[in-house]
């Protein structure tokens, strides 16, 4: 471990209660009990171990009341007034980014530093924890950081790695932090990964027309996410840039219940603020919302739809959360073909 710029970096390898007086003098009072004593989470987090590296720019310290927004990016360049918007939501205290692969760096100068002049309060600390080894993911030290975290970002990456290969303590960190109203978001795989159900891709990827073709392949793993921080939607990435409203649609119809798909455009995120949602985007993107009803799945047949409905939300735009599309533009799905 070092200092360096204002920033650690870690490169980790390898009393009893008196019981009440007995009713007769002849007995003896029953044992005493113990009391269960408090836990008390001060000190320093322990040092991460092996299996993990890190840059921190400071200890976590628990007690701080952030506001539990959630904020979730489409991937490529992420949209800066919507990210200080997640640094305000750890209300001063401290932010944990978490990834599986790539820079232990970026993150943690972007939202301690480079976004100074847009956030109202600034972060205490920011740490960047890239799990190298996802059995590592149940270290005390990473725990200890996911306990006392005020908000946490997920990195983009592959979110197979988040839903399938963390293990349960992790999962259980992240839905803890969820609960107490931690702020929460993350971009590209990290957005798929906080709604209801996700697109697991534990078997690869898909695209919007092998999906339209064979909505019922083996390749198409839903499941519920571990840690959701969104009811009842299942999320998509890099939306227009891929095209995956497609894919979408499919993934929708795999859920027996109704569900509402989020697509979300590159260089553009959804902010949801208790029952209202705001639209932030870069370059002209926008959020999707569909819904659809009459989906048929079956083996070996392309997707069909009676009806589905889709809206475009653009930059500056806010709605209730959940929104009313009942407006949008209806369309339907023929033999795998999208019929607008």
């Amino acid at each position: 471990m070092y200092r360096a710029a204002g920033l650690i970096v870690v490169f980790a390898a390898a009393a009893c209660a008196p019981s009440s007086p007995s009713s007769s003098p002849s007995s003896s009072p029953p044992p005493a009990t113990p009391e269960e004593e408090p836990v008390v989470d001060d000190g320093p987090c322990p040092a991460l171990g092996v299996g993990l590296s890190a840059e921190e720019t400071g200890d976590f310290v628990a007690g701080d009341v952030p506001d539990g927004v959630v904020v979730l990016m489409g991937g490529a360049a992420e949209v800066d007034r919507a990210s200080a918007r997640f640094v305000d939501g750890a209300g001063g205290g401290d932010v944990l980014v978490l990834r599986a692969t790539g820079s232990t760096s970026s993150y943690t100068s972007y939202f301690a530093d480079e976004l100074s002049a847009l956030v109202t309060v600034p972060a205490r600390s920011v740490s960047t924890v890239r799990v190298d080894d996802a059995a590592a993911g149940d270290d005390p030290g990473l725990l200890c950081r996911l306990r006392r975290a005020d908000a946490v970002w997920l990195a983009g990456g592959d979110q197979s790695n988040y839903l399938v290969r963390w293990p349960a303590a992790l999962h259980q960190g992240l839905r803890d932090a969820v609960a107490r109203g931690a702020a929460v978001g993350g971009t590209s795989a990290g957005a798929m990964s906080f709604s209801a159900v996700a697109f697991d891709a534990r078997d690869g990827g898909v695209t919007s027309d092998e999906a339209l073709a064979d909505p019922d392949s083996a390749v198409i793993s839903i499941t519920a996410s571990p840690f959701s921080a969104v009811d009842d939607v299942i999320v998509d990435t890099h939306f227009q840039a891929r095209d995956r409203e497609g894919r979408l649609l499919v993934f929708m119809a795999h859920e027996a219940t109704s569900i509402r798909g989020v697509g979300i455009d590159e260089g553009t995120a959804l902010v949801i603020d208790g029952d209202s949602a705001s639209v932030f985007a870069n370059d002209g993107g926008a959020v999707w919302l569909y819904e659809h009803t009459g989906a048929a799945l079956q083996a070996g047949q392309p997707l069909s739809v009676e009806r589905a409905v889709r809206a475009p939300f653009i930059d500056g735009q806010t709605m209730p959360w959940p929104a009313d599309i009942s407006d949008g533009d209806v369309f339907s799905v023929d033999d795998g073909v999208i019929v607008d």
